[in-house]
């Protein structure tokens, strides 16, 4: 069934966020309370070792974290209040990083949300529970 809200939801985020657009980062599937982000890696999302930098790999696990809490969270303001992070596994030949967020908890100021980062060799590179906070509520 087609979702309307979660449609103009994609079509802002990866045609309206600057932060997104200039990093690469778009969302390819969203349903409510789950989100998929993608990133192919470009030399300057790699650190001086060659291995794709922490803040990127952050980045894609917050963006999935914070699309997630918005599906559910319908029409709210969705902001990173904090976030607990694990880097797991470092591939110096990966090429794509796709971050999957979940809802745990969708409260009506406090959410929280797993965020799992993978390369496009299934590896697991990034786990992270995120507290997201509804600012307008």
């Amino acid at each position: 069934m087609k979702n309307e809200y979660l449609d103009s939801l994609i079509e802002e985020i990866n045609h309206d966020d600057p932060y997104n657009e200039a990093n690469g980062i778009r969302t390819v599937t969203l349903e409510e309370g789950r989100s998929v982000v993608e990133v192919a890696l470009l030399p300057e999302h790699k650190n001086i070792w060659g291995l794709p930098h922490g803040g990127i790999l952050f980045a894609v696990a917050d963006v999935a974290a914070g699309i997630a809490a918005d599906s559910a969270r319908k029409g709210m303001h969705i902001v990173t209040a904090g976030s607990n992070i694990s880097f797991l596994y470092a591939n110096p030949d990966a090429k794509m990083l796709r971050a999957e967020g979940r809802v745990i908890r969708a409260g009506r100021k406090i959410n929280v949300v797993q965020s799992d980062v993978y390369d496009e060799l299934g590896n697991h590179l990034v786990t992270g529970q995120f507290t997201m906070y509804n600012t307008n509520e």
